[in-house]
């Protein structure tokens, strides 16, 4: 629901909380890593602009999933889905290496109170800093 901020703003009401789209759009923005959101008819419907480990066109949004992953990668990315959507998995993660970085790839799925399926949210998130951390920790002799 929307409804007008006192500053003639629009502003989004939640269960636990309320705020602009300013702000919303700033902290999904602010999330330290990519997101998209796939709705329950495979359309891709938001994606945050990220640090490009997967370059993404606004020409994709409200597309077919799969019209924007290569013919190779469309079999994979169609499991992933169906087990998101029958309820198989709740998530499914994929480490990868792109530029020389690890980065985790996560698929969750999104269901409402009811537990119905309403989509599929796909972060990617770069996990150098991690080794860089426990590199750290293990030169320091911390536990």
């Amino acid at each position: 629901m929307i409804n007008e901020a006192k500053n003639t703003e629009p502003e989004i009401q939640l269960p636990s909380g309320h705020m602009s789209l300013q702000h919303l759009e700033a902290l999904l923005q602010t999330v330290p890593m990519e997101m998209t959101f796939v709705d329950e008819t495979d359309h891709n419907r938001y994606f945050s602009r990220g640090n490009g480990s997967f370059p993404r066109s606004l020409a994709a949004l409200d597309g077919d999933v799969y019209a924007c992953h290569s013919a190779k990668s469309v079999p994979a990315v169609r499991r992933v889905i169906e087990a998101l959507r029958s309820g198989e998995k709740d998530c499914v993660e994929y480490w990868i290496e792109k530029k020389g970085e690890p980065v985790l790839v996560r698929y969750l799925a999104v269901r409402n109170d009811a537990g119905e399926y309403l989509g599929t949210l796909e972060c990617v998130q770069s996990m150098g800093f991690a080794r860089e951390h426990f590199s750290n920790r293990e030169n320091k002799g911390s536990d």
